[in-house]
């Protein structure tokens, strides 16, 4: 503890600082969802980028917090929304952060934009076109012809994604934000 009597650091977050760049994307989630809810739905389909700040929450520190970001997003999200929380798209929002921070922490270790594309490839096969699109047909009877769709939807989503992340991490700035975790280690 500092003089302030405030625990400097959170075990699952490591620092404070990581806790409220956790928190920001969080909350960037929860916007670009709303947004994208009112705006680019269409019944079990939804054109959405929802994902970006989970992502890049797990490639800048690791896939705890990455998995830590999507679980809040999603319930806050269905809090917000009034809708109940379908825990099998909550487990779907978990694993595409921990995945993309298993393949960004443990198996590539750096960022190359390959690498960047790889990661979060391999979350949207697990999190959005297998785990979410089960959630929607299992607990809100959509048919399988209709959740097909998630998968070329989820591809473009992919890309889009990627691609911004793999612009954001040429940033300098993000850069210094990445290192905040392993100063830490």
């Amino acid at each position: 503890m500092n003089g302030t009597g405030v625990k400097k650091e959170l075990s699952l977050f490591g620092d404070i600082r990581v806790l409220c760049f956790a928190a920001m994307f969080v909350a960037l989630s929860i916007a670009i969802a709303a947004f994208c809810k009112v705006y680019l739905s269409f019944g079990a389909i939804r054109i959405t980028f929802e994902n970006l700040p989970i992502l890049l929450s797990s490639v800048l520190f690791g896939p705890l917090v990455g998995a830590a970001t999507g679980v809040t997003a999603d319930i806050i999200s269905c809090i917000i929304a009034a809708n109940p929380i379908n825990p099998i798209i909550t487990v779907g929002a978990a694993m595409i952060g921990a995945v993309s921070g298993v393949f960004s922490h443990y198996i590539f270790k750096k960022y190359s934009t390959a690498h960047i594309f790889i990661s979060t490839l391999a979350s949207h096969i697990l999190g959005s076109m297998i785990i979410k699109s089960a959630g929607l047909m299992i607990l809100y009877n959509y048919p399988f012809e209709t959740i097909i769709w998630r998968v070329p939807l989820y591809i473009f989503i992919w890309a889009v994604e990627s691609t911004l992340i793999a612009i954001l991490l040429k940033n300098p700035i993000v850069l210094r934000v990445a290192d905040i975790r392993r100063q830490m280690k």
